[in-house]
This record gives C-alpha cells, structure tokens and sequence, in this order.
C-alpha cells in the first residue's frame, strides 16, 4: 500500500509554480543587472519545443564583439563528461551560456510545458532594459462531424 496522497501532490506542486512565478521578476531584475557592466546593449534568443523536447536554438548577443564575454557568477553546476554528472564549480560562465540559462528558466518558470506535445517556439529578447518574449504556442485539435 502506498502512502502518496494525490491531493497533497497537487497542492505542493501549486504552492512551488505560484512561487516560481512570483519569484521570477526578481530573477529578472538581477538578470538584467548582471548585464549591464559588461557593455551588452542587447540579445535575442531563439527556441523551439515539441514532441517532450526543447533547446534553444540560438543565442545572438550585441555588440558582437561581446559575444565570448564571460561573467562572474559564483558557483554553479556545470557538467562534468568524464564524471557524468554536474559539478559545483566558481568558474566564469560564458555569457551565451548564462543567457541560455535565464531563458530555461524564464520558460520553466512562466510556461511549463513549452516543449512537450506540439509545443511552442518564440523569440527572447533583451534591449533597453527590458526582457520580451514573443512565442506562439501550438495546439492540436480533433474533431468529428456527421451530415
């Protein structure tokens, strides 16, 4: 006999997406505050999911030159191959892989399931200051008629 209790379940998982959701523009403002020394004007991230698969497809950061910047982030995890697992690590991050990683979550965070089914795909942007994202979401839908 199990002891999971569905309810219960639901409730936690609506408690961590409400705070997820809430905690976001704070992510956000330190996000965007990370940028700003380093003399990025602008980026514009590219992605798409479907079919419970999703990446980001590209990474544009201006000016170019800017493009192999790395920041200091404090620790993180980074993948270790050798080891097959992630390791705690205080070493600079490129900076397209740190936008990588905002995006993740900023869709994580504000649209789960973005990769799974048919999915959605969208353009993340940065300039003056201000995140947007553009997407478009797909849905399939059946139907059945008899004249």
């Amino acid at each position: 006999m199990s002891d999971f209790n569905e309810e219960e379940f639901h409730k936690k998982y609506e408690r961590e997406r409400k705070a997820e959701l809430e905690g976001f523009p704070l992510k956000a403002d330190k996000f965007k505050k990370s940028l700003k020394p380093l003399g990025i004007t602008s980026f514009e991230v590219e992605y798409r999911g479907s079919g419970d698969d999703g990446e980001i497809d590209e990474v544009n950061v201006y000016p170019k030159e800017k493009e192999k910047t790395k920041i200091d982030v404090g620790d993180w995890q980074k993948w270790d191959n050798d080891k097959m697992e992630h390791v705690k690590t205080n070493e600079k991050r490129e900076i397209d892989e740190y936008i990588k990683d905002f995006c993740y979550e900023l869709l994580e965070d504000n649209h789960g399931g973005w990769e799974i089914n048919e999915g959605q795909s969208g353009t993340i942007s940065w300039k003056k200051g201000k995140i947007e994202h553009q997407y478009t979401t797909y849905v399939e839908q059946e139907g059945s008629e008899e004249f």
